[in-house]
This record gives C-alpha cells, sequence and structure tokens, in this order.
C-alpha cells in the first residue's frame, strides 16, 4: 500500500515537472521565432563549452539592419573583454565566422592581448580611441585599426566598440613617405646640380671674361684705316664679334644670378621706376622718350630684382619704338584685381607697361620670353635675346607672372602680375 502510495506520489511530480518543461520549451521557441523573425535581440555565449541563449530588449529592426551592413566593425563587449556581439563587417576583418567570434575575449583578436586592460582603464578618464594591430585566425593576416569605445552603461551593461580598418589609410601613408623621400632626394640633386651650375657661372665671369676682356680692348685699338677695304672689313666683323661675345657672357651671368631666392623687403615701385628713369637719361633725352607713370603698388620683393624687371622693359620698350616718332610708355597699376592666371586661386595687383612702339605679330607672343629668341636681325635691333627671359625668371621667383599684348604698328602691353600677400 505504501508503495502504491509512493508510486503516484512520483508520478504526480513527474507530470507537474514534464508540464514545467513544456512551459520552457514553449518560452525558448517562441524567444527562437522571435530572434529569426528580427523582433528580439539575442547574443550567444558560450560558458563551459555550452551555447545559452540570453535575449536583450526589443530593438527596431533598422538599426539592426544598419549595423549589420556599417562599413565598420560593431562590437559590444563586457568589461571584461566577453565579446557579446559583432556584426559581419568584424567577422570578415578577422576572417572568422561571428558565431565563432561571440563567447570569445576580444583581447585574443589583438597582437597584444595586455593592451585590453589598459583601454578599459583610459575608459574611466574619458580616452575613448585608441590605435591597435589585429590578428585574423591563425594570425595569417595583421592589421592597424582605430577603434572607439562608448561606455553603454547604464542603460546596458556593455561597451560598444567602433573599428575602422586602417590598412589603406596606411598604404597611403606609407606611400606618401616614400614619394617625400624620392622628393626630397630630387630636392638635394637639384641643389647639387645648382651648386655646379654656380661654380659653371664663376668660370665664365671670371676665367672666361678676363681673355674677353683683353680681346676687346686690343681690338678697340686697331685702326681700320691700315688696311684695305676688305681686311678694314674683317677686323670691323671681328671687333663687333668680340663686343657681342662680351655682351652675351654679361647677359648669360645676370640671367643665371636670378635663380637665386633674395631677401624680400617693402618695395614702392614708384620709387624704383624713378630710379630706373635716372640710369636711362641719356638714352630717354636722345629718343624723346616720354615716360608716365600713374598710380603703383608697395609689394614685397627683391629690390635689385625689381629694378633689373623694369630696366628691361623700359629699355625694350625704348628700343623696339617707331623711328620718326617719340616712344610713350606708360606704367601705372590697373584697379581691377581680377587675375588672368589660371588655375590660381590668389588674388593679385596688375601693373601694365605701354608702348606706341612696333609691335609684334601674334605669332612671336609666346616666343619673346625664351632665351635667346630674337625677332629681329642683329644689324636692326642690338641684344642677345635674353632681357624678357630674365623679366619672366623675375616674375617666378616672386610667384607672380607675366603675360604680353601687341598690335603690330600700333604698340605692345606688358602685364605684370603680383600676388597679394
Amino acid at each position: 500500500m505504501n508503495n502504491l502510495k509512493e508510486d503516484k506520489k512520483n508520478i504526480a511530480a513527474l507530470l507537474a515537472e514534464i508540464e514545467s518543461l513544456k512551459e520552457e520549451l514553449y518560452e525558448s521557441n517562441s524567444i527562437v521565432n522571435a530572434i529569426k523573425q528580427g523582433d528580439v535581440d539575442a547574443l550567444v555565449v558560450s560558458s563551459n563549452g555550452v551555447p545559452e541563449i540570453y535575449s536583450l530588449e526589443t530593438a527596431d529592426y533598422t538599426y539592426r539592419l544598419l549595423i549589420e551592413k556599417f562599413g565598420q566593425g560593431a562590437l559590444s563587449i563586457s568589461r571584461k573583454g566577453l565579446i557579446l556581439y559583432c556584426n559581419e563587417y568584424f567577422s570578415k576583418l578577422v576572417g572568422i565566422p561571428s558565431e565563432k567570434i561571440i563567447g570569445n575575449y576580444l583581447s585574443e583578436y589583438f597582437i597584444s592581448p595586455s593592451q585590453f586592460v589598459s583601454i578599459i582603464e583610459a575608459l574611466r578618464y574619458g580616452i575613448t580611441t585608441h590605435e591597435i594591430l589585429f590578428k585574423s585566425e591563425n594570425e595569417k593576416k595583421i592589421f592597424p585599426a582605430y577603434i572607439a569605445l562608448t561606455d553603454l552603461e547604464p542603460a546596458v551593461e556593455a561597451i560598444g566598440i567602433v573599428i575602422t580598418d586602417l590598412t589603406e589609410k596606411k598604404k597611403h601613408e606609407e606611400a606618401l613617405l616614400r614619394h617625400q623621400t624620392e622628393l626630397e632626394e630630387k630636392i638635394h640633386e637639384l641643389n647639387k646640380t645648382n651648386r655646379n651650375l654656380e661654380e659653371f657661372i664663376h668660370v665664365i665671369s671670371h676665367d672666361l671674361k678676363e681673355p674677353l676682356r683683353k680681346i676687346v680692348m686690343n681690338t678697340s685699338r686697331i685702326d681700320d684705316s691700315y688696311f684695305k677695304e676688305s681686311d678694314a672689313r674683317a677686323v670691323s666683323v671681328m671687333k663687333l664679334s668680340a663686343l657681342r661675345l662680351n655682351s652675351l657672357v654679361d647677359d648669360l651671368v645676370q640671367y643665371s644670378s636670378h635663380t637665386a631666392q633674395e631677401e624680400r623687403t617693402e618695395i614702392d615701385l614708384q620709387t624704383v621706376i624713378s630710379e630706373v628713369i635716372e640710369d636711362f637719361e641719356i638714352v630717354i633725352s636722345d629718343k624723346k622718350a616720354i615716360i608716365k607713370t600713374g598710380k603703383l603698388p608697395v609689394i614685397k620683393a627683391s629690390r635689385v630684382q625689381m629694378r633689373q624687371l623694369f630696366s628691361n622693359l623700359i629699355s625694350n620698350a625704348i628700343k623696339y619704338s617707331k623711328t620718326n616718332i617719340p616712344p610713350i610708355i606708360e606704367i601705372f597699376q590697373e584697379e581691377n584685381l581680377n587675375t588672368e592666371i589660371p588655375n590660381q586661386n590668389t588674388k593679385f595687383v596688375k601693373v601694365q607697361i605701354k608702348d606706341n612702339g612696333i609691335g609684334m605679330e601674334e605669332t612671336h607672343l609666346l616666343k619673346i620670353f625664351v632665351i635667346f629668341q630674337r625677332l629681329h636681325a642683329r644689324n636692326e635691333y642690338s641684344g642677345n635675346g635674353i632681357g624678357l627671359a630674365i623679366c619672366k625668371k623675375i616674375m617666378e621667383n616672386h610667384s607672380g607672372n607675366i603675360t604680353v599684348q601687341s598690335i603690330l604698328n600700333e604698340g605692345t602691353t606688358f602685364n605684370l602680375f603680383f600676388p597679394i600677400l
């Protein structure tokens, strides 16, 4: 009798346990179905090798999709570093399926796991960003990453992490460093070439000038009257050639000297031009030239180079004047600051030098700033075709530009653009 009562009692207990298990199974199935349909967030945590499912608060499906499609790694971890969630992007970064990542510790994917402790410690002091070296499965791949941490407490007892792969950024930085190194090497080579050029100029200006000076001096003493007409002509050609060679050497040295960057000071162009006019006093008087100056700016420039610039341009305007008409040269600042220099954002002050000389054909305008480029025969106009090349170099030295407009038999206008600093 007692055994029968005991059996009934056990059966009742088993039936009650079965009902309880059915309720738990039903609840578990409901959670699983909700997770499958995206109505509930969940995490799977491995505890002693046994996976356990924990459901979280209901989440907006849009945000869940956003995190999953994020172009950066997104994780949530416990304070001890246990990974509670990771998106697909982080899974691809480390080359491990997300279900095998969740339940592991984040530090397992660091090249230096000890860094995790200092990162969590730094979070207490508001330091939330770090650069970390990550490793993929079996350490086949190592990549640098930028991680940003967000403490999710008190809403959730977890830490949110966003991970940005820096692999491409580092490649670009390395490429930039390589290019910088190559550029520095090129600059070093250029400086070496410039030093060699300076030495060459020194040879020209000293070693070559001395014998040239003697040739010019001695040929000038030769009296043509002692020679026959044909010989006298030959001696005359020799004298002119010696003088032209001497002039050419002077111009070459002068052209090369403008490669150097001289100290810049505030220069009043009105004063510079007045000094140049004084230098040309005799030739201006002989040609009955009229030079008019209007408003002119104060700029930061090399005084020596500015004198050379306007000396060449005024000399050019006088040289290429019409035979029976006195040259009129106008120099003034144009009020309109709109630049004619393409692809430049800098504002410029524009200075114009206008003349009423012989002008040029349009096809010749691009040639005049090229060194040794001459548009006329030597017996028509003197010079070596270097003056305007020097002007161009001076303007480039001052981060400016020079352009020209001309009409044949009417005159020429040179435009000087100086940057407004």
